[in-house]
């Protein structure tokens, strides 16, 4: 019997997993803090609907946990929550898929965030894009290490690249173009593959 599978949707703010996902459409129940405070009442307020929604999520996240039936989860990777879905689902006996989404700075994913709010979509701080940035690919090395498969994949231009492919922390799949991005995304699973990476400080919960 094939082991169930755990998608990690992860990535920085306004980098494009939502699409993606849509794009490739990984097996299972897709658990979106997001796409969740959409569906609550209108009349609620924002905060109130924001911290309904997490719980939610993190109860549907349980839920295909304990069921061991095929999940996806869209994190900015930037808190322990995170990673302790994937420790979790890794020790349930999940095949745990990483796809990491990123661009090449944190200001183009504030421009992202504020195009994707004049479309109608959802604000998120200046500060808390970029501080979320930085922390996400802190927290990447601890997750490829935890991942049976893994993608980097950089969505800065209209078409997304996978940069670096990973199978059971070693690297696979390499398409190198000359930039900070792609250096630094290449360093961190060089540093996985050879054993070097150190697990981030835990930090608090969060998206």
């Amino acid at each position: 019997m094939s082991k169930p599978v755990c998608t990690i949707m992860a990535g920085p703010n306004g980098s494009g997993k939502s699409s993606i996902y849509a794009k490739y459409r990984p097996p299972g129940d897709f658990i979106n803090a997001d796409e969740i405070q959409k569906g609550l009442p209108q009349d609620a307020k924002e905060g109130t609907k924001r911290v309904s929604a997490g719980r939610l999520a993190i109860y549907r996240i349980d839920a295909a946990i304990a069921a061991k039936t095929d999940f996806v989860f869209e994190t900015t990777l930037s808190s322990e929550h995170s990673v302790g879905v994937m420790e979790r689902a890794r020790e349930a006996g999940f095949h745990v898929y990483l796809i990491f989404v990123c661009l090449d700075n944190a200001e183009e994913n504030v421009k992202r965030v504020r195009f994707r709010v004049a479309d109608g979509g959802h604000d998120i701080p200046s500060d808390t894009i970029i501080r979320r940035y930085e922390k996400s690919f802190e927290n990447l090395p601890r997750a490829l290490l935890l991942a049976d498969e893994a993608a980097l994949i950089d969505n800065t231009l209209k078409k997304p690249v996978l940069v670096v492919g990973m199978i059971d922390g070693k690297i696979e799949q390499v398409h190198y173009e000359q930039s900070a991005l792609h250096d630094r995304l290449l360093d961190i699973a060089d540093e996985v593959e050879e054993g070097r990476s150190v697990p981030s400080t835990p930090g608090g919960i969060g998206p």
